[in-house]
């Protein structure tokens, strides 16, 4: 048989199936015994379909568990274990005896293609198992259910009229009947097998388990009431085959597709067993037993496409509610790795400008020496990645004393206390942070084997604080303080901590200082400037 590469290509699985790590370790003697295993299942299950009579004259089933079956092996173990469902078919035709064996034969390539087609359809539009898309019901019912059973009952009933002589004008009831019956089998069965592992975790809290004992207890007293007991019809003499929906619907929105596997199984098994007894309203408001199967039939598909659609649309719901969730977390991060906590909260409640004015404040500004001709013999990459390590680590030290960062110019670090929730040790907390940052850069020029110093200069006093502008906007400060404690910074000396003489005022106590004189500075003229040492002897 000759394939064309369209087709190839369309049945080319674009995702391993799901038991692969298991099945590619089946080779040689392993996988023909699995081969022989699963065909022996496809005889047994044939026989199980045969215990139960034909309700109409036609040569074929209201339900063919096999088409199921065979897409199962394929889609869950692979493409390769095709020949399972072949020999499955060759095997049941040689046992019964009752075929020619051309007719077996076309049998069992009828069997494997329309599981191959089926399985491969499945595999390459990427069909998630768990039905956690509506997209996934889609699949199932044309992938799965309907397109491969066009090319099942028309091959088999061609078989079929061949092996029969049939007239034309039963060539219509048998095709239908058996691509209805195909199309009936894989919906049912299909999210019953594939959800089966998963209902043990819809119960995994007491208020589940009792929620899910009255559901399955209510509809499987409904289902029994509505299609098997045998004198509801004379209770009620009307159709009620649509009466547990509401409970279906309960139930594949509180469980899941499991819950909707479940639905399924009670509905269809009570439904099905009504019309074989001949009892429940398919057959009696029907006055031929084709009449009744094909009632049956139609429930079955309109039962499952809804109650998976609905299964599917709340998990689709459930996981665009945890993204965007996850995705507002992140952008609360963000806003948060820019902005202040409390400013963050404000920016979210209020338009316009957010200003405050602090009348105490500590301004610390760090500038990395000779930075610029160090950007000169550095790739760029490694300068970015050199000094994203410095920042990074002053961040951390940012945090461990609770001070605010408020910026990074080139390679200038700004940082302050007191703001934007007022503290009375601001000063101390920028000290300890500045004495800190000078044995980090002490560290890095051990690691790098660089001498790398830093400039740090402080000053306190009342600085205004907000955020301004629409777009990248950022949380900054302004005052003369600001503009001083910048001063203190370029003016100073390498390796040191320079302070004004009102932030000494606030450290004295707490640190050495030793005093610098009087120093130009743009714009204020001379002021006294200090160089901090280390911290005062504990008096004991």
């Amino acid at each position: 048989m000759v394939v064309s590469a369209a087709w190839v290509d369309v049945l080319r699985p674009r995702r391993q199936p799901v038991f692969h790590n298991w099945t590619r370790r089946l080779t040689g003697i392993k996988y023909l015994g699995a081969i022989a295993l699963l065909a022996i299942g496809y005889r047994l299950l044939i026989l199980l379909i045969y215990q139960f009579p034909l309700i109409t004259d036609l040569p074929t089933y209201p339900i063919w568990p096999p088409a199921a079956y065979s897409q199962l092996i394929l889609l869950l173990l692979g493409l390769k274990f095709w020949p399972a469902v072949a020999l499955g078919s060759l095997f049941n035709s040689a046992m019964t005896g009752q075929e020619p064996a051309l007719n077996a034969l076309i049998a069992a390539v009828n069997n494997s293609l329309q599981a191959v087609l089926g399985a491969g359809l499945l595999m390459r539009f990427s069909f998630s198992t768990r039905f956690g898309r509506v997209r996934d019901v889609g699949l199932l019912v044309f992938g799965a259910a309907i397109v491969p059973s066009v090319l099942s009952a028309t091959i088999g009933t061609l078989n079929c009229c061949l092996q029969y002589s049939k007239s034309l004008e039963d060539i219509g009831p048998i095709w239908f009947n058996w691509w209805i019956g195909n199309v009936s089998a894989i919906l049912t069965l299909f999210p019953i097998v594939l959800t089966v592992a998963d209902w043990p975790g819809k119960f995994h809290s007491i208020r589940r388990r009792f929620f899910g004992l009255g559901w399955l207890l209510a509809m499987s007293v409904l289902s029994w009431f509505i299609f098997a007991a045998s004198d509801r019809i004379a209770i009620f003499p009307v159709p009620l085959e649509y009466l547990p929906f509401p409970l279906i619907a309960w139930g594949a929105l509180e469980l899941g597709t499991p819950g909707s596997a479940m639905a399924i199984l009670i509905a269809t098994g009570f439904a099905g067993w009504g019309v074989i007894q001949g009892l429940g309203p398919f057959t009696y408001f029907s006055d031929l037993p084709g009449q009744a199967v094909l009632a049956l039939q139609v429930y079955i598909c309109v039962l499952v496409i809804t109650a998976l659609s609905l299964s599917a649309s709340a998990a689709e719901r459930g996981k665009a509610q945890h993204d965007l969730r996850i995705e507002k977390e992140k952008s609360e991060q963000l806003l948060l790795n820019i902005l202040p906590q409390p400013i963050a909260a404000r920016l979210k409640q209020q338009r316009g400008t957010i200003a405050d004015h602090f009348a105490e404040a500590t301004v610390l500004f760090a500038d990395i020496v000779d930075f610029t001709r160090l950007s000169t013999e550095l790739p760029p990459r490694s300068l970015v990645d050199m000094l994203n390590e410095i920042f990074s680590t002053f961040d951390e030290l940012a945090e461990k004393h609770q001070l605010e960062k408020i910026k990074t110019i080139g390679d200038a670090y700004m940082v302050v206390g007191g703001l934007p929730k007022h503290r009375q040790d601001h000063a101390e907390a920028i000290a300890h942070m500045a004495v800190d940052m000078q044995q980090a850069i002490l560290d890095f020029s051990r690691k790098h084997e660089r001498p790398f110093k830093i400039r740090i200069g402080i000053n306190s006093g009342p600085v205004i604080a907000g955020v301004i502008g629409q777009k990248k906007f950022i949380y900054d400060l302004w005052g003369d303080t600001v503009n001083i404690a910048s001063r203190m910074e370029s003016t100073g000396v390498a390796g040191e901590i320079q302070v004004t003489q009102a932030t000494y005022e606030m450290l004295k106590q707490h640190y050495q200082f030793s005093c610098r004189g009087e120093i130009s500075v743009k714009g204020k003229g001379m002021m006294t400037a200090y160089l901090m040492g280390d911290r005062q002897p504990a008096i004991v």
